[in-house]
């Protein structure tokens, strides 16, 4: 009966110790994460990009396609996953 009364005891502190829900909008503007996430994004966008480092694949599609862009999808075998 006692551990029940210390369970509930336990709960009601824990439930307070709670911080609840924060609005992005109450913060100061060094703690503001949509602004923060912002300034970040247009850092990336104009900052220089360089391709990552690849591996090796013994599929030939993936070598041969390796640096094209394109707008379409590109064209693959019918055995594509079974080549990876």
């Amino acid at each position: 009966m006692f551990w029940i009364v210390g369970l509930l005891i336990l709960l009601c502190i824990f439930t307070q110790l709670k911080e609840g829900y924060l609005n992005y909008q109450e913060l100061s503007q060094e703690n503001n994460c949509p602004q923060i996430h912002a300034s970040n994004y247009q850092k990336i966008k104009n900052s220089r990009q360089m391709i990552q480092p690849f591996g090796y694949t013994r599929n030939e599609l993936f070598h041969a396609t390796r640096f094209i862009k394109t707008d379409v999808p590109l064209p693959t075998d019918p055995d594509f996953f079974k080549h990876i």
